[in-house]
């Protein structure tokens, strides 16, 4: 990041490069496994030039690049490091939701409080968590029935999993609560090993899930009573 910051630094039109996620501010959770994920602050109207042209990136031989969005790559360079990047003009900051970041270059200090957005998101409300996740079962059971195996395994391994998760407390990723679930939840591996069996059973899986859930939360008298009779047929 420090040799791309340097990059960036020498080319105009780039305002700031920040550092997101284990090479931004939770440099505790960096290891082998990590890659780099960053933003790349521009001047309005440079946006293009910057996604268009990777030579400001290329502080190492790129192997291999994919514009997987309007605004930015994904790339590997040769010795195998990985990065996942978005180019921005300040204008469009304010309307997208990112964690705080590292500045690891920047040309004015006026663009440091974009280093440290608000995060907004909204407060966890356990009761809908719960009952999207049993409706979820309900449908995923539905499809399995149908034959529509890929689907069931989709809603009930899942997204009912998805908001299991989101109702068991603070997600180590406010955009993705299955990030880190083992840490931040190892009271759950054990419900995780037993419900989320893989495709083919996720009857199986459903079954663990609910009840699960139906210790945790309660389960109204007519829905619970189709689902298990779906567990059962």
């Amino acid at each position: 990041m420090e040799r791309i910051g340097e990059s960036v630094a020498t080319h105009e039109g780039a305002l700031m490069l920040l550092a997101l996620g284990s090479i931004g501010l939770e440099t505790e959770r960096l290891d082998d496994y990590s890659d780099l994920d960053f933003f790349l602050i521009v001047e309005d109207g440079q946006k293009a030039r910057y996604i268009d042209q990777l030579d400001w990136l290329a502080v190492e031989p790129i192997a291999y690049q994919f514009q997987n969005t309007k605004d930015g790559h994904k790339v590997m360079y040769t010795d195998g490091i990985y990065a996942e990047f978005a180019v921005f003009e300040v204008h469009e900051l304010t309307s997208i939701a990112y964690t705080p970041g590292r500045i690891i270059w920047r040309r004015d200090e006026a663009l440091e409080p974009f280093a440290t957005p608000d995060v907004v998101t909204e407060p966890v409300d356990v009761t809908y968590s719960y009952e999207e996740a049993l409706t979820n079962l309900y449908v995923g059971l539905l499809r399995e029935h149908r034959g529509e195996r890929l689907a069931g395994f989709e809603l009930i391994q899942v997204a009912a999993v998805h908001h299991v998760l989101k109702a068991a407390g603070e997600p180590g990723d406010p955009f993705n609560p299955m990030r880190r679930a083992e840490t931040r939840h190892p009271d759950l591996v054990a419900l995780l090993e037993q419900g989320v069996l893989g495709y083919g059973r996720s009857i199986e899986s459903a079954e663990v899930l609910f009840r699960y859930i139906e210790s945790k939360h309660p389960v109204n008298g007519m829905l619970k009573r189709e689902i298990e009779r779906l567990l059962e047929a």
